[in-house]
């Protein structure tokens, strides 16, 4: 079992479980440097879901937890039999894990424990999803873009974690990624 044959009945799976979410292969973490498989994106809820199928290796997959860990409200793991019980040592215990069988009528996902709230985020980790004129936007909306329109994207954050508390900017995060209409962060930095 690939990759390839756990993306359709995941994607089945998340967009029943997320009727209202975009949902987003690919999503660049990390400046583009990691990748989550696929993402649930609502204004209430960032979850990745990272794919490990038997053909898979679990070496990437401690780097691939922390930084989904810093960001995500919700992560879970889709692995098959093979991977499963090993990756699970190699996730926080709040990420959702999901067991994916090859079958006779292709692959299965079977639940195995959900996935909770990240107890966590890192707000500064979050902002990094969002492009310099949006980070310049919250700043014009919160009165606080004085002298840094020129102002290249770290110092745009920084403003913005002294300015706004977490919890606001992980929402304002939520909202300008779900109302995004291109995706690609080489595109638009």
């Amino acid at each position: 079992m690939h990759d390839a044959d756990v993306r359709p009945p995941l994607v089945r799976l998340v967009q029943a479980t997320y009727p209202e979410a975009r949902v987003l292969p690919e999503l660049g973490l990390e400046y583009g440097l990691v990748r989550v498989d696929l993402a649930a994106l609502s204004p209430t809820r960032l979850h990745g879901y990272e794919v490990k199928a038997d053909a898979d290796t679990l070496r990437r997959l401690p780097a691939q937890a922390h930084c989904y860990s810093a960001v995500l409200d919700r992560c879970t793991l889709v692995a098959g039999a093979r991977h499963l019980a090993r990756g699970q040592d190699l996730v926080p215990s709040w990420w959702g894990l999901v067991l994916a069988r090859s079958g006779a009528d292709g692959v299965t996902l079977e639940d195995v424990r959900p996935a909770t709230d990240n107890p966590s985020p890192s707000p500064g980790a979050t902002l990094q999803l969002l492009w310099r004129a949006e980070l310049l936007a919250l700043l014009e909306e919160a009165g606080e873009a004085r002298g840094l329109r020129s102002a290249g994207k770290a110092w745009l954050v920084a403003r913005l974690l002294e300015v706004l508390p977490g919890d606001v900017l992980r929402s304002r995060v939520r909202e300008a990624v779900c109302v995004r209409s291109a995706w690609r962060a080489d595109a638009n930095t």
